[in-house]
Parts: structure tokens; C-alpha cells; sequence
């Protein structure tokens, strides 16, 4: 019998609700400059509005995870994207025209954004989980970077049209559009998403093909107990390599949180281009973004696949990656070339991209048990960046007036990533509370050969 592709459509779905996902997270972003204008913001102010989805979504990742190894992927995520929707709907309804003041409407901002970040919270773990489950092992880093491609593809093609969206329509607009069809998605995903055991499409030929890939039934995923105690979580809290990924989402992450808060606004203030401009101007970062997604997910799987080693074929594109994001530095040798400037953001947020193999990573060493679990908290150091960033570049840029210094943090941030990543991350397998082998271990070569304790 020929095996189904269900597992295509699977992916498709994940596709298209990240593309949607972060489409919701930038349309912010976009509308920034007018919402400052409109509102009067001072620098901080906007960054705590741009900040403000994170501290929600920071805070829900724990529960969810937690959730999500109970209830499973089809509700919490469907649900999620139905209610993160109507939020981002009720954005528009923040107007000046509806609300009798300007704090007024400034506070239904800041609530509607904390709300969305609340409903997005089971996103990744979910995705993580849905990989793990639905894919073998030598096709979950493509098929991860296909999915993450969406955030960059739905960016490039959907800014310039919500910036002209604001120009035309006003920003409130931008927020309407985004909302209806997130909630027509989300249904969608809630009618017709399931696991691979429920699927009415998978025939027996593919689950049995997923399950000797080390996917949904396979040893792995039953080789840690059902019950899941705190002692288990502090068992992986204590290992170096977890600690290494940590640091490294965080500062993946950063680079990602500055294009999709204060990029645009970069573009019009620090490149003084107009919003037209700066929306067009912005499709050449994310598209450069999505290729280089698409490119460090391929190269992992065909590393693997010519035989290399799982931590050899895992942390070459990471690493890589995080080394090529800080070129961005040299961006500020040319504010007054908008074109070189743009085309040095262009390659750093595609080395961004290319290294945006961590939660592949995180799928290779977290037992399938524990991906929600574990996953939240992953998500909850990524996403701080998201907190942290917003608000230090909106401080800086009130301190100095310029963006110079921001675009030095960007670097930076990669660089310390980069380190966590030689001189923290070991071997990249399996980590079990069943056993307490790889507890302390750190490689000492990117092939993960040697080891100490």
C-alpha cells in the first residue's frame, strides 16, 4: 500500500496560521508611526505598547504548555487563533473616534495587545508538538523551517499591503481585516485539524512510515512515564545544554522582535523614508528572512540524511546563522544609503532565519511527553526578548535620538547567542529524567565527540 500525505495538508495548515500569527503580531508595527502621531508616544511609551503582547504572551506559556500535553493541539491551538483574532479586532475599535480620550483609547490598546499575547501563547509548543508527531525524524527540520518561512513570506507580502492600508483607510482598518480572517481560519482549523491517530486521510502505510522515522508511536516517544512532576522539569533545568538553547532562543528571538516592532519605524525615522516606501522597502528583509528559513532547515536534513551527526547537522546552520546576524552592525555606516542599508538588513535577518533551528533542536532532546511542558518554558526565554527588547531599544533611542545604539544591541545579543552556543550547547540527543547520563555533559567540538563532565 502507498503511503498518504496527509501529513502535507498538516503542514500547510501550520503554514498558513503562522503566516496569519505573525501577520496579527507586525500589523503594529505598521500602524506604529501613526499610532504615535495619533496618540502623542514618546519613544518609551511606544515600546510599551510594541512590548506589551510579550509580557502576555511570556506569562501564558507555562500553563498552555502544561495544557497542551493534556488537551492536545487541535483545541488549544484552533481555540487560540479564534480568540487572538477577535483581539486583534477589537485594536481597531481603540480609535480616538470611540473612545472620548486619548488615555482611554492608549489603555484599550495596551489591553487588546495583552490579550493577544495571552491567545497566542500555544502557538510553538503546539507547532513543536504537531512536528513531532506527524513528521519522521529526517524530514522535521524542513518541514520546521517551511512552516517558520511563513512568518517571513506573510510579512513580505502582507506589510506593504497593510501600509497602504493605513495611508488609504486609516490604521484601524489594518486591524479589522486581520481580525475576520484570522476567526474564518481558526474554525477552519478547529473543523478539520487532528492528530495522526484520529486522521480520517492518514492510511496505515504513512502512520507506520512516521512511526519508524521517530514520530507519532515510535519508542521515543514513549520512553519517559505518562505523569509529569515538577522533579522532572527541575531535572532538565539543571542540564547545560538546555541552558545554552535557552540563551539562544533569547537572542534568535531578539533580532526577530526588533524587525517586527521598531523595523518600520527604523525605516521612516533612522532611513527617513515615507510609510509607502518603508512598506516596500521592507519586503526585500522578510523575503530574505523566508529563504534563509527555507535554506538552514535544508541543509540540516541533508546533513543528517549524508550520515553526519544529529549535532553536527543541528548546530552548523544555528551556528552559522548567529554569526552572519552581525553584519546588521555595519548597517550603521550607511543611513544615508537607504539601499545598502536595507540590503545589510536583508542578510542579517536572512542569517536570522537560517539559524532558526531551535525548536528542531528542541524536538531532537525533549521527550515527546514533555514537549509542552518544556516548550512553554523554551518559549518563555525567547519570548522575553520580546519584552526586554522593545523597551531597551524605545529607552535608547529617547536617551540618544538616533538608532545607532540599537543596532549595536541587535549584534550583540547574536554574539552572546553565537557563544551560549560553542561553549554551552553539547550533544544533541535525547535527554531523559529516566536517566541521569547526559545531566552535566557539554560537548567540546561542534561534532559532539568528546565530552566532559
Amino acid at each position: 500500500m502507498k503511503a498518504s500525505r496527509s501529513r502535507l495538508f498538516i503542514l500547510t495548515l501550520m503554514f498558513i496560521a503562522t503566516a496569519i500569527n505573525y501577520t496579527d503580531r507586525a500589523n503594529l508595527a505598521v500602524a506604529g508611526s501613526s499610532l504615535q502621531a495619533e496618540f502623542h508616544l514618546s519613544p518609551t511609551q511606544l515600546g510599551l505598547l510594541f512590548s506589551m503582547f510579550t509580557w502576555a504572551y511570556v506569562v501564558g506559556q507555562i500553563p498552555v504548555g502544561y495544557a497542551l500535553d493534556r488537551i492536545g493541539s487541535r483545541i488549544l491551538y484552533g481555540g487560540g487563533i479564534v480568540l487572538w483574532s477577535i483581539f486583534t479586532f477589537m485594536m481597531g475599535l481603540s480609535s480616538h473616534h470611540i473612545f472620548t480620550t486619548t488615555a482611554a483609547s492608549f489603555i484599550m490598546l495596551l489591553v487588546c495587545r495583552a490579550l493577544i499575547g495571552i491567545s497566542e501563547s500555544p502557538s510553538f509548543p503546539c507547532n513543536t508538538k504537531i512536528i513531532a508527531n506527524w513528521f519522521p525524524d529526517h524530514e522535521r527540520a524542513r518541514a520546521t523551517a517551511i512552516y517558520s518561512s511563513a512568518q517571513y513570506i506573510g510579512l513580505a507580502l502582507l506589510t506593504p499591503v497593510l501600509s497602504y492600508i493605513v495611508v488609504v483607510y486609516g490604521w484601524e482598518m489594518s486591524f479589522y481585516i486581520s481580525g475576520v480572517v484570522g476567526i474564518l481560519f481558526g474554525i477552519y482549523w478547529l473543523l478539520f485539524y487532528r492528530d495522526p491517530e484520529n486522521s480520517p486521510s492518514a492510511n496505515q502505510a504513512e502512520l507506520d512510515y512516521i512511526k519508524a522515522g521517530g514520530g507519532y508511536g515510535s519508542e521515543n516517544q514513549l520512553m519517559v512515564k505518562d505523569k509529569i512532576s515538577w522533579n522532572d522539569v527541575r531535572f532538565f533545568l539543571k542540564n547545560k545544554t538546555i541552558w545554552g538553547l535557552f540563551i539562544t532562543q533569547f537572542s534568535c528571538s531578539s533580532t526577530l522582535y526588533f524587525f517586527l516592532t521598531w523595523f518600520m519605524v527604523y525605516l521612516e525615522k533612522g532611513l527617513h523614508l515615507s510609510i509607502s516606501k518603508a512598506g516596500f522597502g521592507a519586503i526585500f528583509p522578510y523575503l530574505m528572512a523566508m529563504l534563509g528559513a527555507l535554506c538552514g532547515g535544508a541543509l540540516s536534513d541533508i546533513l543528517l540524511k549524508r550520515g553526519k551527526s544529529r549535532t553536527f547537522a543541528r548546530k552548523l546552520p544555528i551556528m552559522l546563522g548567529l554569526g552572519g546576524t552581525m553584519i546588521i552592525i555595519f548597517v550603521n555606516f550607511f543611513d544615508n544609503s537607504p539601499i545598502i542599508a536595507i540590503t545589510l538588513l536583508s542578510i542579517a535577518f536572512f542569517a536570522n532565519a537560517f539559524s532558526n533551528l531551535g525548536w528542531v533542536v528542541w524536538s531532537d532532546v525533549i521527550p515527546r511527553n514533555f514537549l509542552g511542558t518544556m516548550g512553554g518554558i523554551l518559549n518563555v526565554c525567547g519570548n522575553l526578548s520580546g519584552i526586554v527588547s522593545p523597551m531597551i531599544i524605545g529607552y535608547i533611542l529617547q536617551r540618544t535620538g538616533n538608532f545607532d545604539y540599537t543596532i549595536l544591541y541587535v549584534a550583540g545579543i547574536a554574539g552572546i547567542g553565537l557563544l551560549a552556543y560553542i561553549f554551552l550547547v553539547g550533544k544533541i540527543d535525547v535527554i531523559s529524567p529516566e536517566s541521569d547520563k547526559s545531566s552535566d555533559l557539554i560537548d567540546s567540538d561542534l561534532d559532539g565527540t568528546m565530552t566532559f563532565k
